[in-house]
């Protein structure tokens, strides 16, 4: 099956999609967006799960992605095997959208309203896009030693784990990922 695949809300290509019973084979063809941007590809379902579909590279004036899905990726993400209700480029996942037929106005406004969210004290930022969403997130949790950050995130060899878009720069301490994190020739930003 094929679909439309966005990025800053505009069609840039299409993904082919084609379930099996090993999982999905995906094939992305796009055109070149986001100059120089590194971009990754990634689907949601109407659930609200959001998978990192992976990383397509340049390829004859072209961004290109060819790769297998396995059924176990899929279940442990929460996405089925049918085709994303969305798929989009962007440097980190953006928060997901949710359909719904509100049965009221009201209820529609209650619905699209944010949250309240407790201010944090501060925010350490690496300036790294998709490492600083995943510390947004919750996914990660950060510590500081000096001009260091050491980001870890739970982490079992047979299951994903958060760090895994920087899994070569992890060590693994126990049942955690570790990534020390020095950002070159400036210290890590603190937003108050």
């Amino acid at each position: 099956m094929q679909t439309e695949v966005y990025f800053a809300g505009g069609s840039v290509g299409k993904l082919d999609w084609e379930a099996d019973a090993r999982g999905v084979q995906v094939d992305l063809d796009c055109t070149l967006c986001g100059e120089g941007e590194l971009l990754r590809c990634y689907g949601e379902w109407a659930s609200g799960a959001v998978l990192r579909i992976g990383l397509p590279a340049p390829e004859d004036g072209r961004l290109r992605l060819r790769r297998r899905l396995s059924r176990e990726t899929l279940k442990t993400a929460g996405c089925p095997a049918a085709v994303p209700q969305r798929v989009y480029l962007a440097a980190a996942p953006e928060p997901p959208v949710i359909r719904r037929n509100p049965a009221s106005k009201a209820e529609e406004i209650e619905q699209t309203a944010e949250p309240a969210q407790a201010e944090p004290l501060f925010t350490v930022q690496t300036g790294d896009t998709v490492l600083d969403a995943l510390l947004t997130e919750g996914v990660v949790q950060i510590e500081r030693e000096g001009d260091v950050l050491r980001l870890s995130c739970p982490f079992a060899s047979d299951r994903p784990f958060a760090l895994a878009p920087a899994f070569v720069l992890c060590s693994v301490r126990g049942e955690r990922a570790e990534l020390r994190w020095e950002a070159k020739g400036r210290s890590p930003e603190t937003v108050p």
